[in-house]
């Protein structure tokens, strides 16, 4: 199998400061560690944007960096201290006519420089969007028929075309088109809802789960060290092209000269959103009768989340795609715990119309508001999909 291969230096640059918010664990093995009391400093910086073409005939992904910068060193450099990323693609696991799996790889490659360690890196695939996040006018995610990610760890809005134009000044705070890939103007990657992977130097498999990350390491991207994240990508013949970017959270250690990881890091340094959630205690009574038309029967389930500040300041949201269920939102916890909350939610029958499996998202969002000035007034949230299913009487 032929594949092309790209190894990025993303040029060394510094990190705007700005507000943090929520802690993680698994609820049976609470963790040791301090937690965040609350929103403080932090960042989040896209380290490169890149463009993807599939080619499904010669079983080929082509890669093409839009925004890298000449790498170098100086002594601003350590004064203020950088992140840097390097992408390829490890390998191209299986490719249909619809669908490719490929694992890429995201490295540091400042091994020694232990005050450019990022933390919360995810690899965002952009793309285009054909469906609205329910009861919203913005928020539009990529569905069938457009490039898509099919196993997302979350969904983000973070560095979308639409909502974080280019920045001249700043240039890894926006987007930016590149001298070889196909302009955003043509392109028209309008989705402001895209699904990412997350990589962490403790997540030792492609396919490893977010359950197998260290809480204690903070989801820390260690200098020197490489992640390799599957991706599953769903396309069409006319959707081959989609953009990838990479985003990370830091802020600066207390000692600049030899760090611990993550001990010299504040908890700012992690990103204001919470990393994820995990469903659990489903009791699931949802009946629907065709003869009648009537559905019946309630769904519910404790949502655990889990961040690295205040766990329980989050608003845990539920809403069925198409409104098979009436959605509901809860700020108040059940239980909070050491890095994680458990938000109660009950969905009854609304508008459901067969026995069909019912779409849901869960919307996560956190007190800080306005993404670092891209979005004013809008809560910092991450997102992700699920299904539950009805039982036909």
């Amino acid at each position: 199998m032929r594949y092309h291969t790209i190894l990025v230096a993303i040029a060394l640059f510094t990190f705007s400061i700005i507000a943090g918010c929520s802690g993680g664990d698994l609820p049976t093995t609470p963790a040791n560690h301090e937690i965040s009391s609350g929103p403080a400093g932090g960042s989040h910086a896209s380290l490169g944007l890149w463009q993807f073409t599939i080619d499904p005939v010669n079983e080929s992904i082509e890669v093409v960096p839009l925004r890298s910068e000449q790498l170098h060193m100086n002594g601003v450099a350590f004064m203020e201290p950088p992140v840097g990323s390097s992408l390829a693609i490890d390998q191209i696991v299986e490719m249909t006519s619809n669908e490719v799996t490929v694992d890429i790889r995201i490295s540091h490659p400042y091994p020694g420089m232990d005050f450019a360690c990022a933390f919360d890196v995810c690899g965002i695939l952009i793309s285009h969007g054909s469906v609205l996040f329910p009861l919203t006018d913005d928020l539009l995610f990529p569905d069938e028929g457009d490039v898509r990610l099919l196993n997302p760890d979350g969904y983000t809005r973070w560095w979308n075309p639409v909502e974080f134009p280019p920045n001249p000044t700043v240039r890894h705070q926006g987007y930016v088109d590149g001298l070889m890939g196909r302009p955003n103007s043509v392109a028209g990657f309008d989705a402001t809802l895209n699904g990412y992977k997350y990589f962490a130097s403790d997540l030792a498999d492609p396919e490893s789960p977010l359950t197998e990350l260290d809480p204690l390491l903070r989801g820390a991207f260690v200098p020197g060290t490489s992640c390799v994240r599957r991706y599953q990508i769903g396309f069409s013949p006319g959707s081959l092209v989609f953009n990838y970017a990479v985003d990370a959270s830091w802020t600066a250690p207390s000692n600049m000269q030899d760090p611990v990881i993550p001990d010299d890091f504040p908890y700012s340094a992690n990103r204001p959103e919470p990393y994820r959630i995990e469903i659990q205690n489903l009791n699931n009574t949802l009946t629907y009768d065709p003869d009648s038309g009537m559905a019946d029967g309630t769904a519910t389930m404790d949502v655990y989340v889990y961040d690295w500040h205040n766990a329980g300041e989050n608003m845990v949201c539920a809403f069925a795609q198409n409104d098979e269920v009436m959605g509901m939102c809860n700020p108040e916890p059940s239980e909070v715990g050491d890095g994680y909350a458990v938000y109660y939610v009950e969905l009854m029958p609304m508008m459901m119309d067969s026995a069909d499996d019912i779409d849901l998202w869960y919307g996560v969002e956190c007190e800080v508001y306005d993404y670092q000035g891209f979005l004013p007034f809008k809560l910092q949230g991450v997102y992700f999909r699920d299904s539950i299913t009805v039982e036909e009487i």
